[in-house]
């Protein structure tokens, strides 16, 4: 036998550095969390090297390796050991046959609780015959820690290691005699050993067998999710060849429909060509008879015109010769003479005229710039309405003398304007900001840009920026002295405060603004509290007294400057002080009195309010002065430009000649009208007169005549005008007519098969005789076609189409031109393509049955089989193994369930046969019972869900937390039960009936007793082996009389046992142990030490 014999603990969760004797027997007690369940988890890790803690008795625990290591605390993420921690678990065996001890450790090296562990980092050892845990260095006696993994190695013999957790099992359990760890014997070992004992976590008789007793299904799923990967596939690529058949099916169908718009357009198109053609033709013809009825009204117009022209020219004649007697005879060439004389001297007066005109508008000109300079304060000594010859030259030189003073006064005015739009722009800024709670101060803001920059200064420290003007901090108590405070304060009001701490950083933002700081200065407050406290107190009296302040420097500052200045009610009193002033701003000095100027008010809201009434008003009166200055500059303006404009041109001697214009204007009208009279007294001459009626009828004869003339030559022009319009027609119409012949024969040589169906069509639309009329109406038509047919491509056909080049990666031709394309294609997938892949689909079906059969129905009939043979052994061990006066045997049945039990029937059936490599499902069709392959493929069907469902979750990565359902779980077809036979009487019960009416103790000692025929199962396969047994919460419960049968049980069956439990149960368990041991809290970390029971007095 194999006995554990001694374990060590090293920063293992609260244990720092323990040591403790393992008996036959050993009992360890504890307080509820005080981490007794710790202790299993260190052996079973170190033996079986599992780290999966919570499933080791306490599912909910959260119990993990690196919380071990790092001494996980109550709390979230609290941790006695947060960095790097190297652990150590020593397990020290003896060998009962080869009298001898050797030790199995395992090194666990970890960065942090939320590292991940490095294949590296755990190590497992085994030492040769003869080692005990005191001949490794679990601690380097140097420093005191744990020791390095170069350090860990005994001084004699040898110690073996490896850091892979498969070979590490391995190596253990050949160690304690149970066998290669991959064969059936070390599978079961690890399983069972490693699971927790704790009955309070099995729910039902059930799940303890599954936990302890029988296996888990082992099924080679990958085969058979294979072949449901590889149906999903042909299902997928079945689907999508069918998919894209009905896409192309659908492409087809739209195409022809589309062919069937597009024989419609190209009817109606040739219908319209036919009929334009007729009605071109037609038109040719109308024009050419326009064109020969114009040539034969030409010829006549032509013979009209000629008859005209030789009237005229008879009666051009007979008007000459009567012009010639009237000229011939001595009052005619009179009358000629005055005519000749009149028309010189209209002549003349034109130009007089044109003279005059031009010095009036000269004299216009300069009057109207004497009124502009007399508007903007230019008076000349002679008034424009007064000017005469004489007095123009001292006109002329007086303007001349006006352009430099005209020039500054409109350069003053237009600056006069600018600056007074600029301080209505400063007062306009400074209302606004005032009215927004802003001061804009004197001197161009100056105690503004101070503070900012010393507040910048100190930010830029880290310095709260707190610096302010002295004003702001201030109060006057007696508004009828606020004038007064204000003036005797002077720019002082605008000068910088700081916290005295804050004082130096302040200087060195002062200091480097330079001039920039103009009047403001930066008080020095250090200075000023240290003066406040040496300072003198001034009286009530003082105009300090009048000034108030929350900010204590403030408020000295203010009192050094004012304290010393008296208030006087009157005048009288002012020179019994040395520094005294009034509330009407006089102020005295030693020797000297002065009347203060009334000074503008910073201090106070009410100053803030009354400096933006001020600013309000100022605005108003600005704008005002702006507005007027504006007109003056606007007025000088335009004197400025008129003047230059008339000294520069030729104004003023334009103006020199008006008086001569004057006159000649006046001679050349007398001479007009002296000459008209003349005219009017030859023209009354009774001869003449009769002459001169000759010539007037002649001359209209001849007038009628040659409007004759004209009116045939236009009638020519217009008919000429006509037959080119016509003929330019009818070259027109010649050419369209072609044009629309060629068409037509061009479309019907391209569509034969058009052209019958267009002339039906065209008589159709209209009478033959109406040609023009059935081309309107076809090419109304053809609007409607041409959009239908371009709307149903664009919006049904080419998308779908675009929609299957982008989808399956084509380029295809869209619209009509691709369709042939488009149904070859078609045709290949349906004819070719689709039966191939239902065909492959059909053989891929039929393997993954085979495979089922194969892999899954058979397997778990084997299953089953094994589960009864197993459950045969275990009853075997069970028999002799007595529990007082009870003994249990494990019952095995098929599921009552009706669903279940068919499927177990399936299961077992004698059709349910192991198939060779040679067999298939067509070899078993011809011997196959038909309803038995109905179950196989329902069977089938509950768990291929699960394969899918694992199939997806490999594929999703998944790994883990993904099982299979009860379906696929041989276990799940079985009932299971105990029989309890008490020995005594020879009754019997099972215990599902009597778990019902038992406490829980008579419930849990059937699993002890199973539990130890299971371990037993393995042990005693071997002739040397451990024989250990780790009960965590054991018995919690059983009672007394419960337990004792229990722990005799446990030494009949020389088992080493390892039970922890709490208090309460120690009085029940201790009397039968070997050793025992209490487990407490000693500051921050677990102590373990020999249980002593004190004796009741």
């Amino acid at each position: 036998m194999i006995e554990l014999k001694r374990l060590k603990l090293i920063n293992w969760h609260n244990f720092e550095n323990v040591t403790f004797d393992c008996a036959r027997l050993t009992y360890m007690i504890g307080v509820n969390a005080v981490g007794k369940t710790t202790i299993l988890d260190a052996i079973r890790y170190c033996l079986t090297t599992n780290r999966n803690f919570n499933a080791l008795g306490n599912k909910k625990s959260g119990r993990t390796l690196q919380g071990s290591v790092h001494a996980k605390q109550r709390g979230e993420n609290a941790y006695r050991r947060p960095g790097h921690t190297v652990a150590y678990i020593g397990a020290e065996f003896w060998d009962s046959v080869k009298r001898t001890p050797f030790v199995i450790a395992v090194r666990v090296e970890s960065e942090g609780p939320m590292q991940e562990l490095h294949p590296g980092d755990q190590t497992w050892y085994l030492s040769e015959d003869g080692c005990t845990l005191e001949q490794l260095p679990f601690i380097d006696p140097k420093t005191g820690a744990p020791s390095a993994k170069e350090d860990f190695k005994p001084a004699t013999g040898r110690l073996s290691y490896t850091r892979s957790p498969s070979e590490a099992r391995d190596r253990i359990c050949r160690a304690l005699g149970i066998g290669r760890a991959s064969s059936p014997l070390g599978k079961k070992f690890n399983e069972v050993f490693q699971m927790g004992t704790s009955m309070d976590e099995i729910p039902n008789f059930r799940e303890f067998l599954y936990q302890y007793i029988l296996p888990q299904p082992e099924l080679d799923l990958d085969a058979l999710q294979g072949d449901r990967l590889e149906l999903e596939n042909l299902h997928a690529v079945l689907a999508e060849a069918q998919t894209r058949a009905d896409a192309l099916e659908e492409i087809v169908n739209f195409g022809r429909e589309a062919a069937e718009k597009q024989t419609q357009t190209l009817v109606n198109r040739g219908a319209a060509l036919l009929a334009r053609a007729a009605a071109d033709g037609g038109e040719q013809t109308a024009w050419q008879e326009h064109l020969d009825a114009g040539r034969r009204q030409l010829e006549q117009l032509s013979a009209r015109y000629a008859e005209a022209k030789n009237a005229e020219a008879e009666a051009r004649r007979a008007y000459l010769s009567a012009h010639g007697a009237a000229s011939a005879s001595g009052e005619g060439r009179a009358l000629d003479a005055l005519t000749e004389e009149l028309s010189r001297r209209k002549t003349a007066l034109d130009t007089a005229a044109r003279k005059a005109e031009k010095a009036e508008s000269a004299l216009a000109r300069t009057q109207s710039l004497l009124a502009m300079l007399r508007r903007s304060g230019f008076a000349a000594g002679i008034k424009a309405e007064e000017l005469t010859a004489d007095t123009l030259p001292q006109l002329t030189a007086w303007l001349s003398a006006q352009e430099k003073p005209l020039e500054e006064a409109y350069f003053a005015a237009r600056q006069n304007t600018a600056a007074l739009q600029k301080e209505q722009a400063g007062k306009r800024a400074e209302l606004d900001a005032v009215s927004g709670g802003k001061w804009v101060y004197p001197h161009g803001d100056a105690a503004t840009r101070v503070r900012d920059a010393v507040n910048a200064e100190l930010k830029s420290r880290g310095i709260q920026p707190d610096a302010k003007i002295f004003c702001e901090l201030l109060n006057v108590e007696d508004e009828s002295w606020q004038d007064c405070v204000e003036a005797c304060l002077g720019d002082r009001r605008f000068d910088i405060l700081v916290p005295p701490a804050h004082y130096e950083a302040a200087k060195s933002a002062f200091v480097a603004l330079r001039d920039k700081v103009g009047p403001i200065s930066l008080l020095d407050t250090p200075g000023i509290r240290k003066a406040n406290r040496r300072a003198d107190k001034y009286g009530p009296d003082s105009l300090a007294a009048q000034v108030s302040s929350e900010n204590p420097l403030a408020a000295q500052y203010a009192q050094t400057i004012l304290g010393r200045i008296v208030c006087c009610d009157t005048p009288d009193t002012l020179e019994q002080y040395p520094d005294s002033a009034t509330r009407d701003l006089l102020r005295h000095h030693p020797f000297r009195l002065e009347r203060l100027r009334t000074p503008q008010r910073y201090i106070g809201l009410d100053a803030r309010r009354a400096r933006a009434g001020a600013l309000a008003a100022e605005l108003e009166a600005l704008g005002e002065s702006a507005r007027a200055a504006a007109q003056t500059e606007q007025n000088l303006k335009a004197a400025y430009n008129q003047y230059q404009t008339l000294l520069r041109g030729t104004a003023l001697d334009e103006l020199a000649a008006l008086w001569d214009a004057r006159a000649a204007l006046t001679a050349a009208q007398n001479a007009v009208t002296e000459q008209e009279a003349k005219l009017t007294e030859c023209r009354e001459n009774p001869l003449l007169q009769q002459l001169y009626k000759e010539e007037e009828a002649r001359e209209a004869a001849w007038e009628a005549v040659r409007a004759a003339v004209e009116q045939a030559g236009g009638d020519i022009r217009v008919c000429q005008k006509q037959i080119a319009s016509c003929e330019a027609e009818q070259k027109k119409t010649g050419e369209t007519a072609q044009q629309s012949a060629d068409a037509a024969r061009s479309f019907f040589a391209a569509h034969p098969l058009v052209e019958p169906l267009a002339r039906t069509r065209m008589l159709a639309l209209a009478p033959a005789d109406k040609p023009r009329a059935a081309a309107q109406a076809a090419e109304k038509a053809q609007a409607k076609l041409d959009d239908a047919l371009a709307v149903y491509l664009t919006g049904t056909l080419e998308p779908a189409q675009k929609a299957y080049n982008e989808h399956y990666v084509c380029d295809y031709p869209l619209g009509l031109a691709g369709l042939d394309q488009y149904r070859a294609q078609h045709e290949s997938l349906v004819r070719i393509d689709l039966e191939r892949y239902a065909a492959r689909l059909e053989q891929a079906q039929r393997d993954c049955k085979d495979r089922f059969r194969k892999d899954i129905l058979f397997r778990m009939k084997d299953d089953i089989f094994n589960a009864r043979r197993q459950f045969r052994e275990l009853n075997k061990v069970m028999e002799q193994l007595t529990y007082g006066e009870e003994v249990y045997r494990f019952e095995l049945e098929p599921s009552r369930d009706p669903q279940l039990a068919a499927f177990y029937q399936v299961i077992v059936d004698k059709g349910n046969q192991q198939m060779t490599e040679g067999d298939s499902l067509d070899n078993l069709a011809a011997t196959a019972d038909p309803a038995y392959e109905r179950q196989v493929d329902e069977l089938m069907e509950k768990i291929m869900a699960d394969v899918d469902e694992n199939t997806r979750a490999r594929q999703e990565g998944r790994t883990g937390g993904v099982t299979l359902s009860d379906y696929v779980d041989y276990r799940t077809y079985l009932d299971y039960d105990i029989k309890v036979t008490n020995r005594v009487t020879g009754q019997q019960a099972y215990l599902s009936r009597v778990s019902r009416d038992s406490s829980g103790g008579e419930n849990q000692a059937p699993f002890y007793v199973a539990i130890c025929a299971s371990l037993l199962q393995i042990y005693e396969k071997s002739e040397n082996s451990i024989r250990l047994v780790l009960l965590d919460e054991a018995f919690s419960k059983m009672t007394s009389d419960r337990i004792r049968p229990m722990m005799e049980l446990f030494r009949r069956l020389q088992l080493q046992v390892l039970l922890i439990s709490t208090v309460e149960k120690s009085t029940a368990i201790q009397p039968y142990c070997d050793i025992t041991y209490s487990i407490v809290r000693h500051g921050d970390a677990n102590a373990i030490a020999p249980f002593i029971r004190l004796a009741a007095e």
